[in-house]
């Protein structure tokens, strides 16, 4: 199979791509390593991760994709949103992963549309990884052909970091941007802002910009002035 490394999996935009290196927790080094296999098609057709808001299971689905597309695989992304349900073509993908189906659950169209993209998957051979707030017994669906269809794979949950993990996150995420980030900065962050994965790399995000800007250091004082400036 010719290599596709540079191809940018579909449904997913140009910006800096996550990686299954960067999805921390001791705990989760199993859904890593199971994600990883079946991304390079040596794994289960189909997984279901599971876990709380803001546990970085976005981050992992987006990993996910871009880890099957260094391996030469084609992978499709779609992020649900209970509202639009887009047209699918599966013919084109050896990968596909569905990002938030629980907002799918009690809604009879939802429901019937992930019905039909799980049974096309596994009628094409194409792997397929879907994300979710809850195990599919407390997800409340109403479709008694999709319940049997979730129970299909494994199912796994994500633990939520440590605060440990999350500044050790932090700090390794500056590091990769060129910026020496102090464990008092980093530890400053975590106490003043929001504390899940995502806005913790959306604050690396927008320091790497203000201090290329400025020119300036990682310092409290710095980060305090970009990140919790006084709102008038």
């Amino acid at each position: 199979m010719k290599h596709r490394a540079r191809q940018l999996p579909l449904g997913l935009d140009a910006q800096a791509p996550p990686s299954l290196d960067g999805f921390i927790g001791a705990e989760n080094l199993l859904v890593r390593a199971l994600i990883a296999q079946q991304m390079s098609g040596s794994g289960e057709a189909q997984v279901l991760v599971h876990g709380a808001g803001s546990s970085g299971k976005t981050h992992l689905a987006r990993a996910a994709c871009f880890y099957a597309a260094e391996q030469g695989r084609r992978a499709g992304f779609v992020a649900i949103d209970g509202v639009n349900l887009p047209e699918l073509s599966l013919h084109s993908l050896d990968v596909l992963v569905l990002d938030d189906i629980h907002r799918l659950m009690q809604q009879p169209e939802g429901e019937l549309w992930l019905f039909d993209v799980i049974n096309q998957a596994r009628d094409r051979g194409v792997s397929l990884l879907l994300t979710s707030v809850a195990a599919p017994i407390h997800l409340g669906v109403t479709l008694p052909d999709l319940a049997s269809r979730l129970a299909w794979g494994v199912v796994v949950r994500v633990a939520a970091p440590t605060e440990a993990e999350k500044l050790e996150l932090l700090c390794r995420k500056a590091l990769e941007r060129g910026l020496t980030l102090p464990f008092e900065a980093a530890l400053f962050i975590l106490n003043h802002g929001a504390r899940d994965v995502g806005s913790l790399m959306a604050a690396i995000d927008q320091l790497d910009v203000a201090s290329l800007a400025a020119q300036r250091k990682l310092t409290v004082p710095f980060v305090r002035s970009v990140l919790f400036q006084p709102v008038d």
